[in-house]
């Protein structure tokens, strides 16, 4: 039984993406602790501030989120995409025809 390898750069892509989903994470709570300080202490209010606050979401970690999503599914594909991968398809059709 041969064991499907992951080549080495889709590990460090995934690694990648999990340091920039943790980060997304951790900056997700300081905004929202920041905007509810504020909503505390009566220094912003939602009403003719939603574009601010939107571009405050956006700008501290949405960016990250997706940038996690795209390396992940970069490292999904060339994990998929490894010469391994390519190579047990092969084998599995030349037994299908021998049988």
């Amino acid at each position: 039984m041969k064991k499907n390898r992951i080549p080495v750069f889709s590990i460090i892509v995934y690694c990648l993406a999990g340091v920039l989903l943790v980060y997304s994470v951790w900056a997700a709570f300081y905004c929202a602790n920041t905007i509810s300080m504020l909503y505390a202490q009566n220094q912003l209010t939602f009403a003719g501030n939603e574009f601010e606050i939107i571009s405050y979401h956006m700008t501290t970690y949405a960016q990250y989120v997706l940038f996690a999503v795209v390396l992940f599914m970069a490292g999904w594909i060339l994990q998929t995409l490894s010469p391994n991968a390519v190579e047990e398809e092969f084998v599995f059709e030349d037994l299908a025809e021998t049988e």
